[in-house]
């Protein structure tokens, strides 16, 4: 009986063995796929495509540029220029612009420290960016390497409601200091409210004449991390510049951007949507019936 006991253990101890020298010399791969795949999610698809594909994209559906005898600046309008390199963005509010004219005073200069607020015109000549605001945009610059930077429209409004509107007199509605909750403002820019013009949440296609020149790349908040690192291997930088995230708002604890959204009534949401469709088509992102947010250039699979 000892013996067959034996016998029978050391059949189970080779078995497990073998299953285990299989797992190991098995196409790691193909053993993966077996498994239960967890499901796709949004974050998963902003990484399929660089900046400079969705420049491309771009110029496919605003149609190429014949970059006219001259092209007129918006008031609203900001683009900001590191002359010594050649490299120039038209900054779009709430889209991380302060942090990329802070970063383009660091690679002009070469200096890799907080070089002070990038908001005041002075600092920014100083430290080697020129602005260049509203008029006839300057024949010098067609050359530049020009990009863009934006965000999901939605996401953009929510961010501008926290950051420009609550404790604030930009958008005061029908009853003067009392700023609006966020329903109520939704509700003032979907309907148009003149006293919630304000180019923080304006579309994008108003604050910078996006089809009407060629743009090299198209950065996105939602990538930004990989969009930083393109564009420092682009030009040749080294990656001792340290690109910080400035001016994000905590908002209301626990309450996230879905939050937000579905707070919205229909008949707001709706118009917000039909707002913001230019902006949308045109950068890959959406909003469904369902009000999940996704993005990709229609068939293009990129985003």
């Amino acid at each position: 009986m000892g013996q067959t006991l034996r016998l029978m253990f050391s059949g189970i101890l080779i078995g497990v063995l073998l299953m285990v020298c299989l797992i190991q010399v098995w196409p790691r791969d193909v053993f993966i796929e077996q498994q239960p795949q967890p499901e796709s999610r949004e974050s998963d698809s902003f990484v399929r495509c660089s900046a400079e594909e969705r420049a491309n994209y771009l110029e496919e559906l605003c149609g190429e540029p014949d970059y006219p005898d001259e092209v007129t600046l918006p008031p609203t309008n900001h683009f900001y220029a590191d002359e010594k390199h050649r490299i120039m963005i038209c900054a779009l509010p709430k889209t991380g612009c302060t942090s990329w004219k802070s970063f383009l005073m660091k690679l002009a200069t070469g200096l890799d420290e907080d070089l002070g607020p990038s908001h005041i015109e002075e600092n920014l000549i100083k430290h080697g960016i020129t602005t260049v605001k509203r008029g006839i945009f300057p024949d010098k610059y067609r050359s530049y390497y020009k990009f863009i930077e934006v965000r999901h429209p939605f996401t953009r409004l929510i961010s501008a409601y926290k950051d420009k509107v609550v404790d604030t007199t930009n958008c005061q509605g029908p009853v003067d200091g009392v700023f609006p909750t966020w329903v109520q403002f939704a509700e003032y820019v979907a309907n148009g409210n003149s006293s919630c013009v304000n180019r923080h949440w304006m579309p994008y296609n108003e604050l910078c004449p996006i089809c009407k020149m060629k743009f090299d790349a198209v950065t996105k908040l939602e990538t930004i991390s990989t969009d930083v690192d393109q564009f420092l291997r682009r030009h040749n930088f080294t990656n001792k510049y340290q690109f910080g995230q400035k001016n994000v708002q905590p908002g209301v604890p626990g309450k996230t951007n879905e939050d937000y959204i579905n707070e919205l009534p229909e008949k707001v949401f709706s118009k917000l949507r039909k707002l913001m469709h230019t902006d949308m088509k045109l950068f890959g992102y959406d909003i469904d019936d369902e009000r999940r947010m996704s993005c990709g250039y229609g068939k293009k699979g990129c985003c």
